[in-house]
């Protein structure tokens, strides 16, 4: 019986008529990437590509599959991936030019040819994971036969497509499902590689049941992606490598194979579904006003609301439709045709229930004033390391924020998987958002895929209201000092006004401390070290006023700002310094403003006393005085645990505390016993 593709000839006119008319741009990047691949001209700038190079590489003769550009592999791998064999199944639909068709079959004979595998090789390849040779490892192997498979499902039809073109693609696809079949471990269970190579294989055995193996290869990758959603994916929903890049690599590898499953009636165990939904629930989570995923642990600046269209249409969920685009995107009008277009268009579209949210498996917490484009927004690292600590970064306490939509702090990105000083600027501690003891990594840093002795969050807190967020999140990364560093974060938001960012160290004797905070390329940056203080602004005049009210020494510093693979640029970060012993406290506030409007936010240190009427020590307690306007906002934060504390004409007990004194009236709150 016949297999059904995501789309079929029926499907074309339909198809075609949307991309034309209502995605004419990215219609013209997918012919103008074929163009270049007629011509054995490669580039690597779809937004899903997992390594980007925007540089075009051309082979006059026979291409070279082991090509390494500027001796980067991962250019390798992008090009055995094969997004191209798909584009050229697509443009061939989009314009009905037959040359997309003579490319198809050239690249697919000159890769067949050059690129024979023998069983034998398999299993010798054993000692190896299964990767024989470059040019066939697991991940790209999976990834690569759903690309031709893409491709081939529009150019079949073509008068040029023989019997003998026919018999060659199958014998490689039998191939591929043969190799992804046998080539299988733990670590693939317990990696977004399996998940990848899965996706492969099922699409094989469930697109060509006339193999032998079919229904084996069926069963066992149903097994196989059903281990791995119990293996790799939290209750939260974020996949376990705390990545949002691979997590969305993750999320495309499960979805494929769901949705086949559902256009052909086959039946995948329930936990593959239920998985889906989550993963789609955490990346709404961490969305952020722009659209875009946010650049943590090796994640570019990738716009995903297309992903969230997808699984709005899948599971009819508005929420998800309210953060995608006001239409069904480019690649999803391929998954679903007409019928999901329509779809589409028909769900009613509403807000997600809750602005701010813990995921308490991964460790991020979403700080968000609503869902709007103009929305406030801070992600908190209190997550620990990454499971199998491939694509984790040293990070631990990193903030991003924007302000109005736009990007205030941000994660620097990764650059590059090429192993050397740019590998390392990326992935350590001090690129990130977070505290510095003594100028030391928080992590020990072995190489591009190792760590040694890594940190571990202690005395994570979170609560959340309509009225503020709070979360704090301590580390043990400083316990191998000669005198060890306690290290904690404390984060009060009160929306939508100001964040309080509180940084305690405890140690026994004096250290270097410092804050740093990486400012988007895209901001002019105004600082007054006199006061503390940096005025950051944007184009648009969106504002984000930093200033530390313990008087920290205030540097400006140049970096590097990475938004996608091979791709670097200038910018600046803030680097507020201390030194101490004891207790030692930084307290940096974070305020949004438009330039448009005066900024009436100020803050004032006030004393703390005891039920006895004796003043606490500013290393025990802070308690600040802010005027938002006409009102008056009281906050106190302890840095030695709770206590009964008497400030602004308030006795309150507890750790955190906030009052409200407002026209209407006056509010307390015990954020934090």
């Amino acid at each position: 019986m016949k297999k059904r593709f995501f789309y079929e000839e029926d499907d074309r006119e339909e198809i075609i008529t949307f991309c034309q008319t209502r995605w004419p741009e990215e219609t013209k990047e997918v012919i103008q990437r074929s163009d270049l691949a007629c011509n054995q001209t490669f580039i690597f700038t779809h937004r899903w590509d997992m390594e980007r190079c925007e540089t075009p590489v051309s082979f006059p003769d026979k291409v070279d599959w082991t090509y390494r550009f500027q001796g980067d592999f991962e250019w390798t791998v992008n090009l055995n991936r094969s997004r191209f064999m798909a584009e050229l199944g697509q443009s061939y639909w989009l314009t009905g030019d037959e040359k997309y068709v003579t490319a198809y079959k050239a690249l697919l004979d000159d890769w067949i040819s050059q690129n024979p595998l023998s069983v034998d090789e398999i299993y010798e390849s054993k000692i190896r994971a299964f990767n024989v040779k470059d040019t066939w490892r697991k991940l790209d192997s999976g990834i690569r036969i759903t690309n031709w498979l893409k491709g081939y499902h529009c150019i079949k039809e073509s008068a040029q497509w023989t019997t003998e073109d026919n018999h060659q693609f199958k014998e490689a696809v039998y191939l591929h499902g043969t190799y992804l079949s046998m080539a299988y471990t733990a670590h693939d269970a317990q990696s977004n590689w399996g998940f990848l190579e899965t996706n492969g294989l099922f699409q094989i055995a469930l697109l060509f049941p006339e193999f032998p193996e079919a229904k084996k290869w069926l069963n066992l990758a149903s097994e196989r992606l059903a281990n791995m959603c119990q293996l790799q994916i939290f209750e939260d929903g974020m996949h376990n490598e705390q990545s949002p890049m691979y997590h969305h690599e993750v999320l495309h590898c499960l979805f494929e194979p769901l949705l086949l499953a559902k256009l052909n009636d086959v039946s995948l165990p329930s936990i593959c579904e239920k998985s889906l939904e989550q993963l789609f629930q955490a990346s709404l989570s961490i969305v952020k006003p722009s659209g875009h995923q946010p650049m943590i642990s090796d994640s570019d600046h990738t716009d995903i609301r297309d992903l969230l269209g997808r699984g709005a249409v899948f599971f009819q969920r508005g929420d998800l439709k309210h953060q995608s685009y006001r239409q069904l995107d480019f690649e999803s009008a391929w998954y679903y045709g007409g019928e999901g277009i329509s779809a589409f268009q028909k769900l009613k579209s509403h807000p997600p229930s809750k602005a701010s949210i813990h995921l308490p498996q991964s460790g991020y917490s979403i700080m968000r004033t609503g869902w709007s484009r103009d929305s406030h927004y801070c992600l908190f690292d209190g997550g620990h390391m990454d499971i199998i600590q491939a694509h984790g970064h040293d990070d631990f306490l990193h903030l991003e924020m924007s302000v109005f939509g736009e990007d205030m702090l941000v994660d620097t990105g990764r650059y590059t998987y090429m192993e050397g000083r740019e590998r390392r600027y990326f992935k350590e501690s001090i690129q990130h958002n977070t505290t510095i003891v003594d100028h030391t990594s928080i992590s020990e840093y072995i190489d591009s895929w190792e760590w040694g002795r890594i940190a571990r969050p202690t005395q994570s807190y979170w609560k959340s209201c309509e009225d503020f967020d709070y979360v704090q999140c301590g580390h043990d990364g400083y316990r191998t000092l000669a005198d060890p560093v306690q290290v904690m974060r404390k984060v009060l938001f009160v929306k939508p006004y100001y964040w309080i960012v509180v940084d305690e160290f405890h140690s026994n004797k004096q250290h270097h401390f410092a804050q740093h905070f990486h400012l988007s390329e895209k901001l002019t940056i105004q600082t007054e070290t006199e006061h503390s203080k940096a005025i950051c602004k944007t184009e648009n005049l969106s504002g984000l006023m930093i200033q530390s009210l313990t008087g920290a020494n205030l540097t400006e510093e140049a970096c590097w700002i990475s938004r996608h693979y091979n791709e670097k640029q200038p910018s600046t970060k803030l680097v507020f310094e201390a030194i101490g012993s004891g207790t030692t406290r930084m307290i940096t506030v974070f305020i949004p403003y438009k330039y448009s409007q005066p900024l009436n936010i100020f803050f004032k240190e006030i004393e703390v006393r005891n039920t006895f009427g004796e003043p606490f020590k500013k290393a025990d307690v802070t308690a600040l005085e802010i005027k938002v306007e006409e009102d008056t906002h009281y906050a106190l934060i302890s840095h030695s645990g709770p206590n009964s504390f008497q400030f602004g004409n308030e006795h309150m007990t507890g750790e955190v505390l906030l009052v409200k004194e407002e026209e209407v009236g006056k509010r307390k709150w015990i954020v934090k016993v």
